[in-house]
């Protein structure tokens, strides 16, 4: 098995959780304004334990290398990277939402410059999982000579007690961090191995997980047997192996395979640039439509075709414009040595 085939699914799986989390915020805008099918928001609503489990646990895997770098270059190379894409689209976002458009979701956003300041430890936007990533890989790194199976049992005891709402946690973003990072710790430390049982299994992975997915999701919402914490943890897991099991097969199909895969290595874009296209397109929609909810049908996909669309070309322009320092702090220049 190569590498380049590993890492080509996993590829396609962060293109389906890019893929998710868009379909959630249009779903999302569309409900405020009354036009969100209930057929599509039930569905996004049983996906609920996977789409950021999913991107965190591909996440982890592929932070791993990077655990291995002296301190030094893990801050500059790593962190520093984070930490100014956090800057740069949250200030952005606050100025989208101030002069351009009211959030109708978090009106309160773009209307207060501290918040430019509070965003720092209490971020309440969208771009909160650039922050809580920054957070688990330093977290990670600290926890490099830890005993592994200890404190990866700690992490979930604290995701479950967060899940079940028994740790009250007021911000969602403070409640992700909780929930999440046992997923970014997992794939970060035992993420090969698993990697190597999917991709040798898939079909058993894809079906075996959708199945155990159901039976879960039946027995929380239809028999009220589960504990809600352990429903959301179990539900994750076996989310992770469908999702991971099908990307395994996706992979093995050309067209899906490239399109899912390009996604995927462009997720950066999707994520920080989306929810303002969407915001945007479904206000229009709600206006020239009017508040039925049976447009939502056609209108909610079309939205997130063309919300993913536009943020790749964003991208795609900023590059060919010299504004790729949106995506990626500027190089310093390399000092010349002076030769005697």
């Amino acid at each position: 098995m190569k590498q380049q085939n590993r890492i080509e699914w996993l590829d396609i799986a962060k293109g389906m959780s890019i893929i998710l989390v868009v379909i959630y915020h249009t779903l999302l805008y569309h409900d405020f304004h009354a036009i969100a099918p209930d057929l599509y928001i039930r569905i996004s609503a049983i996906m609920t334990p996977i789409r950021m489990p999913l991107f965190f646990s591909v996440s982890g895997f592929l932070a791993a290398s990077a655990m291995k770098a002296s301190w030094r270059d893990f801050l500059v190379r790593k962190i520093w990277l984070l930490v100014y894409l956090f800057a740069i689209w949250s200030t952005a976002r606050w100025l989208f939402f101030r002069y351009v458009q009211t959030n109708v979701l978090v009106p309160a956003e773009g209307s207060d410059p501290y918040q430019l300041l509070e965003m720092w430890w209490a971020p309440n936007t969208g771009i909160w999982f650039i922050w809580a990533l920054a957070i688990f890989m330093v977290a990670t790194k600290l926890l490099s000579s830890a005993p592994r199976p200890a404190t990866l049992a700690i992490a979930a005891i604290v995701s479950l007690l967060t899940f079940g709402e028994h740790l009250q946690v007021d911000l969602f973003t403070h409640r992700n961090v909780l929930q999440y990072f046992v997923f970014f710790l997992f794939g970060c430390w035992y993420g090969k191995s698993v990697v190597q049982v999917v991709t040798q299994r898939p079909v058993l992975m894809a079906v075996g997980g959708f199945l155990v997915f159901a039976v879960l999701y039946v027995l929380r919402w239809r028999l009220q047997a589960v504990e809600k914490g352990s429903w959301a943890m179990l539900s994750s897991i076996a989310g992770l192996a469908w999702l991971c099991g099908t990307a395994v097969l996706i992979s093995k199909l050309d067209a899906a395979r490239r399109a899912f895969a390009y996604f995927g290595r462009n997720t950066l874009p999707v994520y920080v640039t989306h929810v303002m296209i969407v915001s945007l397109l479904v206000a229009g929609v709600a206006v020239l439509l009017g508040g039925h909810a049976a447009i939502g049908y056609l209108t909610a996909p079309l939205v997130c075709a063309v919300a993913i669309g536009l943020s790749l070309g964003i991208k795609a322009a900023a590059d060919r414009s010299g504004a790729s320092w949106l995506y990626s702090p500027p190089r310093q220049p390399q000092r010349r040595q002076v030769t005697a």
